[in-house]
């Protein structure tokens, strides 16, 4: 069997945690349980999967020193920098490329930085599973769970028929779906999508020519030159979901007994702290409850309301009503907007 390789990703600017967000606060670098960075548990489920010789991370020139920081263990050669944000289908191309220059037979595994999936064996074990299957190698597998509640954020999977024991055919994909959809979505056995792929070389390489012809001329994994960084920048920016998952004919969804959890907003990070027993700082409160602070602040205090979240980080201050963590985005798009160009 072919070696398998990882590549994970970790390059995003994690908008949704304004004010603590860019390149100086990735996501990745959170600690949902208060003790373990997501990039931690992102490297553990991928040395499960590899020997960590075989683990490569992409990421943007402004967070290489973060990577190098948080995972001292990874080989200072499997560290890809991107010469810009290009989204995920350029990552993933250039980590691709890495992975032929040291293997040109290999499979490959990628997954993201910035997410939780426990226990960290499940990945393991649906990643043994698919490459059980004797085609396997000539389609690109997809993973997900079952819904633990209706979340509208999240992606989903449509299931078609099952092709082996927790190996299925993939009828569609819905994106943030929103609560009501999404409860339907639970009823009807969709899965989250848990932004994990597997895939032989070989076969990334034929659909990336097929479905993402920009890329594949400038980013082959199996040609040796390396784009320059005006090639680079000219790539168009998409996600390797709609440029090309979403399109392969031949497509199947592993499916993983795990709870997984993208912990894409403030809530979902003040939901697992609370879980784990390591709650934000307490906010002083007056005629209210359940307020609490992150970033800087010493002290907050917060009168006549209630389950308020405030974040202070460098001048910028957030102050959130529990359960709106998804419009924090917006916040972020504004401030931007308003940031004069140097």
């Amino acid at each position: 069997m072919p070696d398998l390789y990882v590549i994970i990703l970790a390059g995003g600017a994690s908008s949704r945690f304004w004010p603590l967000s860019g390149d100086a606060h990735p996501k990745y670098l959170l600690k949902p349980d208060g003790d373990h960075t997501l990039i931690e548990s992102a490297w553990q489920r991928a040395c499960l999967c590899t020997d960590p010789s075989r683990v490569i991370v992409v990421t943007g020139g402004a967070q290489a020193h973060l990577i190098r920081e948080a995972l001292p263990d990874l080989d200072a050669s499997n560290l890809c920098v991107e010469p810009a944000r290009r989204d995920t289908a350029a990552a993933i191309a250039l980590g691709c490329k890495r992975v032929h220059a040291l293997d040109a037979h290999a499979d490959v595994l990628v997954l993201p930085a910035d997410t939780l999936l426990e226990p960290a064996e499940s990945l393991h074990d649906g990643v043994k599973l698919a490459r059980s299957q004797p085609d396997y190698r000539d389609a690109i597998h997809v993973f997900g769970v079952n819904p633990a509640r209706a979340e509208g954020g999240f992606g989903y999977i449509e299931p078609g028929e099952q092709l082996a024991e927790g190996v299925i055919s993939v009828q569609g994909f819905t994106e943030k779906p929103g609560s009501v959809q999404a409860a339907k979505f639970a009823e009807m056995g969709y899965l989250w999508n848990i932004g994990c792929f597997l895939f032989s070389l070989q076969t990334f390489d034929r659909e990336l020519h097929k479905h993402l012809p920009q890329h594949s001329s400038r980013l082959r994994p199996v040609t040796p030159d390396q784009p320059t960084e005006a090639e680079y920048e000219q790539l168009d920016a998409v996600s390797i979901d709609f440029g090309l998952i979403e399109k392969v004919d031949n497509l199947r969804a592993i499916k993983l007994d795990a709870a997984f959890d993208d912990i894409g907003t403030w809530d979902a990070l003040i939901a697992r702290l609370e879980k784990s027993g390591r709650t934000p700082q307490e906010a002083i409160s007056i005629s209210g409850q359940g307020n609490c602070a992150a970033g800087e602040a010493t002290a907050v205090a917060v009168v006549g309301e209630s389950n308020l979240l405030v974040v202070v980080s460098e001048g910028k201050v957030l102050v959130l009503k529990r359960g709106h963590g998804q419009d924090v985005k917006g916040v972020a798009s504004r401030q931007d907007a308003k940031t004069p160009r140097r």
